[in-house]
């Protein structure tokens, strides 16, 4: 099925699904959510697939390098050509990294573009489960494309390639459309001497599946005028030597290398693409950075193209996940900061710095902003990046960069206090500390709650703390984290006298009293004498810091 709109649409799928956050109203404390409240399974149901799936989809993978390959090797018009592929392998997956045509013996009579039987059977067997580059160098036989070598390469993984099998793997109609469109741009104007020869390289930018647009690196010619014309076939040529690298993954170049001849007998000069591959470029983001945006990226990718959509409305919290990794990469690695430095003076120096922090920071961040707004600021964003804004898109950015900007110093209302909570238990358990989701279950087989250091209660006062950040995280027994509440309702007196480096104190007294039981199994038998003279010393001491800050 052709798709209409891109990927860009993903997100606002995923984004409509969410729940809208309400108005600003009376906090919700960390005591007044069930200390061993069923934890709520939000993985999405792409995260796992059956056997029988991947199993499909390495088949749907062989297949499709096999029609990449031919629709190359179908271009071909002398006989006796070998031509070389090399791919990246993983998981049963092919990414096409360069093609290239080797000289060989033009022998044969007529041109012949069917693979020899058996072939495309067992391409699958030769691939295998392995990991790296794999190198198949087909030759022109007079029953065929046969299989002349096959061998692999060691190297590093390149940032294009795929590391999961697509069921979906056709190429649609938009995809087919831009890459004509690009070919014809390439080929207007070429222009060869009678009876001489020419050169081409060109650049093709590609970004997933979409063909962008072309740029002539150097054109050369031998000989004198007058000139001929390229033959009709070319820009088809170019098409499908373009085609096979549209499966790969974010923003790329393709460079293609052409030669031409004019035989002064002919109308027309014959051209043909000699070689094809991925130029690698320095990458100007963190590398944790890059391979978190690819993971993530990829994972959404492959849903989009195997249309099992229904999957991102299940995703819930998926989404501030992908658009957190999706711009904090992207702002690293397709620049923008200067835009976004002008929009948004205070978020900008806290998402530049890049990286995993930056990431979870913006997701944490992004609970705070209803589902509508993160649509619209994803959409004005890309089309920043890819074509401009208007001036009335951007005073559309401008104004949901205010209100953004203003978040972070307003008080969290319920529902996004409950969703950060709800992030918190998960992420601490599945994330940050699997190793104590064996060790943090009560008498029930419940986990312990997540208590935050700071709490949500206070998190307007620290805007670049990421409050969801591991280390502002404990798992406590629910025992232990009713004693802590009582002793942040204590302080709560306070109210907005209380400044940030007030709230710190108070964390650092919980930390000296209760530290014993935190991330700490808690034995009640031998505990709970400690643990009343805790709770008691910590009162004492943060309502002599109350009446200070009263008086």
């Amino acid at each position: 099925m052709a798709r209409t709109a891109g990927c860009i649409c993903i997100l606002a799928l995923v984004l409509q699904a969410c729940a809208t956050t309400g108005a600003m109203d009376a906090l919700d404390s960390e005591e007044d959510v069930p200390a061993s409240a069923e934890r709520e399974d939000l993985r999405p149901q792409w995260e796992s697939r059956n056997a029988e799936a991947d199993t499909e989809a390495r088949q749907a993978e062989a297949s499709a390098a096999l029609s990449s390959m031919r629709g190359v090797l179908g271009q071909v018009e002398e006989a006796g050509v070998e031509l070389t592929f090399r791919f990246w392998a993983q998981n049963g997956a092919l990414t096409l990294l360069s093609w290239k045509r080797g000289a060989g013996e033009a022998d044969l009579t007529k041109k012949v573009d069917s693979f020899i039987p058996g072939f495309e059977g067992h391409l699958p067997t030769y691939v295998g489960p392995r990991a790296g580059e794999v190198v198949l160098t087909l030759r022109q036989e007079r029953r065929g494309w046969a299989l002349l070598s096959f061998t692999t390469a060691e190297g590093p993984k390149p940032l294009e390639a795929r590391t999961l099998p697509v069921r979906g793997m056709g190429v649609t109609a938009d995809t087919l459309a831009q890459a004509h469109a690009v070919a014809s741009q390439l080929t207007r104007g070429l222009r060869v001497p009678v009876g001489g020869r020419a050169t081409l390289l060109a650049d093709v930018s590609l970004d997933d599946d979409r063909v962008l647009s072309a740029t002539t690196v150097r054109y050369e010619s031998r000989g004198g005028p007058p000139v001929r014309e390229p033959s009709p076939g070319l820009v088809e040529q170019i098409a499908q030597a373009l085609l096979p690298f549209t499966h790969g993954i974010g923003p790329r170049t393709v460079r293609l290398s052409l030669e031409a001849e004019h035989h002064r007998t002919e109308r027309h000069a014959r051209w043909r693409v000699r070689e094809a591959g991925t130029l690698r470029a320095d990458p100007r983001a963190p590398p944790d950075l890059i391979a978190e945006h690819y993971a993530l990226y990829e994972r959404i990718l492959r849903e989009w193209r195997e249309e099992t959509r229904d999957a991102f409305i299940q995703a819930g919290l998926s989404s501030t996940e992908f658009l957190a990794t999706w711009f904090v990469s992207s702002l690293a690695m397709r620049g923008g900061l200067a835009l976004f430095e002008a929009v948004a003076p205070r978020l900008a120096p806290i998402l530049a710095r890049g990286g995993s922090e930056a990431v979870a920071w913006f997701r944490s961040f992004l609970a705070r902003v209803r589902p509508a707004e993160r649509e619209q600021f994803h959409r004005l964003w890309t089309k920043a990046q890819t074509q401009g804004l208007s001036a009335a898109e951007m005073a559309q950015l401008r104004k949901l960069m205010a209100r953004f900007e203003k978040l972070l110093d307003t008080k969290l209302d319920r529902g996004v206090s409950k969703d950060l909570r709800r992030m918190a238990q998960n992420d601490f358990y599945e994330k940050l500390h699997t190793d104590l989701a064996k060790l943090l279950l009560d008498e029930r087989g419940k986990y312990y709650p997540v208590h935050h250091r700071i709490p949500l209660e206070y998190a307007h006062l620290f805007e670049r703390l990421n409050i969801n950040a591991r280390e502002n995280l404990w798992g406590v027994h629910d025992l232990v984290h009713t004693k802590i509440n009582k002793v942040w309702t204590s302080f709560r007196r306070a109210k907005s006298k209380a400044t940030s480096e007030d709230v710190r104190k108070v964390a650092t007294l919980v930390d000296r009293h209760f530290g014993r039981w935190l991330n700490q199994r808690y034995e009640a038998g031998r505990s709970a004498s400690e643990l009343a003279r805790a709770e008691a010393d910590a009162l004492e001491e943060v309502n002599v810091l109350v009446d200070l800050l009263l008086k």
